[in-house]
């Protein structure tokens, strides 16, 4: 999510993170990945062998969704001298108005066109505002990162303004809090209801993508590389020996946040600043946030009704690997073609319409004064 952001236009350009961009494409492939392993399971006999080997997959990719939210805050919290409301004018046209127009397409897509006429425009704004539809539950990453967008200017004036003592005991924090809230229902205990939902805001790992990229040392890097390889194999464990483990293992549990550390780590020094990016990662990074949106209409109907792709044919590997492949083409070309037509247009004249509104604010304001 995101782009790449200095904020200020200095003398010199910083060299460009081009692990961000590959990072970014990692879970562009995960999140289609994940969803397709997630298909998988419905047609496993829970217990089974097969239904633990793909569990493990599961969890790999379900990193996928720290990945998205850890970008998000490494290229936002560091960015200076950006007024809000530009901040958020811009957030506007570039997260916003795409997840106006799938959110609609998901909708229509079951329920008929009708459901753009103007007299359902006051249901259909309701509905956009409660949450993602059932049609695209997968949507609700975006709401949570939009929710994260809201706090940007507190977290950026927050990181931005402590020491680094201060900010190492504020990821130490960020870890025992997800620690407990995860944990303590082992012992019969309910975590309560303030913390739980510091901790499903997904803020620490918007603040530990931004720690990861600005702040941590080697020492700390080689840290989180060991603590997430550690984590990553007992995880393993637990899934393929034991059946307790749903609620423990998962979003925000430690275990899961050290791993997409590590991976965000790893990548981090196997593409260093200044790295020539590929056409591939350039291309697919520019529409990964496109493809996230799309991606599950086309995995469930294009590919699996239509296509008839079978996710368990070829001992596992080859109905998913049959199923991504065909997921991630379809899905690159639809995110090109609606970005192209109906958002591009849309972001054009949302635009024009802000920076009609910001003249005739200005104006009145200079008026007044």
């Amino acid at each position: 999510m995101g782009g790449y952001h200095t904020g200020t236009f200095p003398a010199v350009k910083p060299p460009r993170k081009v692990y961000m961009d590959v990072l970014r494409v990692i879970a562009t492939v995960f999140v289609i990945c994940v969803h397709t392993v997630a298909l998988a399971k419905t047609t496993a006999a829970p217990g089974t062998l097969l239904f633990r080997v793909l569990e493990v997959f599961n969890y790999t990719f379900l990193s996928c969704n720290l990945f998205f939210v850890m970008i998000s805050g490494a290229l936002l919290l560091p960015v200076k001298g950006e007024r809000c409301r530009d901040f958020f004018a811009r957030r506007f046209t570039r997260v916003f108005i795409p997840l106006v127009v799938y959110y609609n397409l998901y909708v229509c897509a079951k329920e008929g066109i009708g459901r753009l006429a103007p007299s359902q425009w006051g249901l259909m704004l309701q509905r956009f505002f409660i949450g993602p539809p059932v049609e695209a539950p997968h949507l609700w990453l975006v709401y949570v990162i939009i929710w994260l967008y809201v706090l940007t200017p507190f977290l950026r004036y927050l990181v931005q303004n402590i020491p680094e003592p201060v900010m190492n005991g504020v990821m130490l924090v960020i870890f025992l809090l997800n620690a407990y809230v995860t944990y303590v229902p082992l012992f019969g205990v309910t975590p309560p209801a303030a913390l739980s939902g510091i901790v499903n805001s997904y803020a620490g790992a918007f603040l530990l993508g931004y720690y990861l990229a600005n702040r941590a040392g080697k020492r700390a890097e080689n840290f989180f590389l060991a603590a997430g390889l550690v984590s990553y194999l007992i995880t393993c464990y637990v899934i393929l020996f034991h059946g307790w483990y749903d609620d423990y293992i998962y979003n925000n549990a430690p275990t899961m946040m050290f791993y997409a550390a590590a991976v965000f780590v790893l990548i981090k020094r196997l593409v260093p600043c200044g790295s020539k990016e590929s056409p591939f990662v350039r291309i697919i990074g520019k529409y990964s946030y496109s493809i996230l949106l799309i991606h599950w209409g086309v995995l469930h109907y294009a590919v699996k009704q239509v296509l008839h792709v079978n996710v368990l044919s070829g001992s596992i590997v080859g109905g998913c690997l049959l199923a991504v492949l065909l997921t991630f083409a379809l899905s690159f070309v639809g995110a090109v073609i609606l970005d192209q037509t109906i958002i591009r247009f849309l972001t054009f004249a949302v635009s024009k319409l802000i920076d009609v509104l910001r003249t005739c604010f200005s104006q009145k304001s200079h008026i007044v004064s």
